[in-house]
């Protein structure tokens, strides 16, 4: 396992959706965060993941598929693994069976 110290911590949280524009404002947060100082590491806390809707979903999916930054780990965390958008769930598996 590799280890990861940040330099700051984003805690997101809803407690009743999470829209589109919600998820690009915190992408947008983390591109500013990494851009600001060079070899900074942030980690995104997503509480209640299982809330985002599946646009939310699809624009966090392609921005965590593409080749960003090692620099950003995002933690989802939800009470119902379920609800959390497939694809999402198979790109975190592979990458892990690849690891």
């Amino acid at each position: 396992m590799t280890s990861f110290i940040c330099d700051q911590i984003i805690d997101f949280e809803a407690t009743h959706t999470y829209e589109a524009q919600d998820i690009e404002r915190l992408i947008e947060q983390v591109q500013t965060s990494l851009a600001e100082m060079e070899g900074r590491k942030v980690v995104v806390l997503l509480r209640n993941a299982h809330y985002l809707t599946t646009r939310a979903f699809v624009i966090l999916y392609n921005y965590i598929r593409e080749p960003f930054s090692t620099n950003a780990v995002f933690v989802l965390v939800s009470g119902d693994k379920s609800r959390i958008f497939p694809p999402l769930l198979d790109l975190i598996e592979h990458r892990q069976q690849a690891a």
